[in-house]
């Protein structure tokens, strides 16, 4: 649980965080349920007549409107289905969190009296939230960023690319593939799409709270210069 506090929370993730894992749960419990069912019924099979006398048949598998002759059924049912759902739940998942730090952000700025806004830095999204937390805040190292930069790659594929982890001129998108590489049981490609294999959400959770971990380190490394009388330095240079 990472629950960003000193005397008074400047914010609390626990709850979105709670949130979260049960969206999660649910939706892979849906998953489960669908592929248990597909596995249980199965396709329903159709014989094609081509000559009777001479005893040549042909059969198709249909599936909820979709046939074998088309589509592999196995992979769209267990498979690219599943992957469409988490996708989804990735990018209600990875909006919720950025929107959570930001708000940190301006709670932070609104308690310490900070005169730079956040809208006030460069860039966009997680990536600004990050660089206030850093000049602001004051972190000094992370081990999860570079991670969290990946997740925001493949986060801006699934939301504008049909989660292609290659380029308009075929060439890989090194940080989705790198996040692949590093765990080939929770991605998958498949043509030129990345496939969200079960477990992957939970991942990337993780990550989230790591990293927020992190920040929490960092704050409490500024209160500490706070409250010693130090002076904190909240100037962003050339980042502006």
């Amino acid at each position: 649980m990472v629950r960003l506090s000193f005397q008074l929370p400047i914010f609390d993730f626990s709850l979105t965080f709670e949130i979260i894992n049960t969206l999660i749960i649910h939706s892979e419990s849906s998953i489960d349920k669908g592929i248990t069912e597909y596995k249980d019924k199965g396709p329903e099979e159709y014989v094609i007549d081509i000559s009777a006398d001479e005893g040549y048949y042909n059969s198709i598998d249909y599936y909820m409107g979709l046939d074998s002759s088309s589509v592999d059924l196995d992979e769209m049912f267990i498979e690219y289905y599943p992957s469409v759902f988490r996708r989804s739940v990735f990018l209600t998942i990875f909006g919720m969190f950025e929107h959570e730090v930001e708000k940190f952000c301006k709670n932070f700025a609104n308690k310490h009296l900070i005169p730079i806004n956040i809208t006030d830095l460069k860039g966009s999204g997680f990536e600004r939230c990050h660089l206030f937390i850093q000049k602001i805040v004051g972190m000094e190292t992370t081990t999860q960023y570079n991670n969290i930069k990946k997740i925001t790659k493949l986060r801006n594929s699934c939301a504008h690319n049909d989660a292609r982890y290659v380029e308009n001129d075929g060439q890989n998108i090194k940080p989705i593939t790198d996040l692949m590489d590093a765990h080939p049981d929770l991605f998958k490609k498949d043509s030129k799409q990345v496939l969200f294999m079960s477990g992957s959400l939970s991942m990337i959770l993780d990550s989230f709270k790591s990293y927020l971990h992190e920040v929490e380190q960092a704050l409490e490394k500024y209160e500490q210069r706070r409250l010693s009388g130090d002076k904190v330095e909240a100037t962003v240079g050339n980042t502006l």
